[in-house]
C-alpha cells in the first residue's frame, strides 16, 4: 500500500501567468522618453531644477520623533548620564551580591 504513494506521485501543476494586456517593453521606453523629456526642459530653462534636499539621517530623524529617545539625548547632552549605566551602582550590586553569597552559602 505504501509503495503506492511513493512510485505514482504526480507533479503539481506550475502557475504560468503571462499579462494580456501589459508590454514591459512598451512601459520602459515610454519612462525613458518621459524622463528624457524632463532633462531637456529642465536644460532649457522652462522647468526650474527642483533643489536637492539632502535625506536627515535616519538615526537623527527618529530619535527627534521619538519622545523617550529625545529626552534620553537631552540627559546625555547635559552630561547627566542614567542610573543604570553609572558604573558605581554596578560595583555596589556585585558586591552586595557576594557579600550575601559568602554569607548565605559558605558559612
Amino acid at each position: 500500500m505504501a509503495t503506492f504513494f511513493f512510485y505514482n506521485n504526480r507533479k503539481p501543476r506550475k502557475f504560468g501567468y503571462t499579462p494580456i494586456l501589459y508590454n514591459e517593453e512598451a512601459e520602459a521606453r515610454k519612462k525613458k522618453l518621459e524622463n528624457r523629456i524632463l532633462e531637456i526642459k529642465k536644460e532649457m530653462g522652462v522647468i526650474p531644477e527642483e533643489p536637492k534636499v539632502e535625506p536627515k539621517a535616519f538615526k537623527e530623524e527618529f530619535i527627534s520623533q521619538t519622545h523617550h529617545l529625545r529626552k534620553r539625548k537631552e540627559k546625555e547632552s547635559a552630561g547627566r548620564g542614567s542610573f543604570l549605566s553609572n558604573n558605581l551602582v554596578l560595583i555596589l550590586i556585585i558586591v552586595l551580591l557576594f557579600a550575601l553569597f559568602y554569607f548565605w552559602i559558605l558559612r
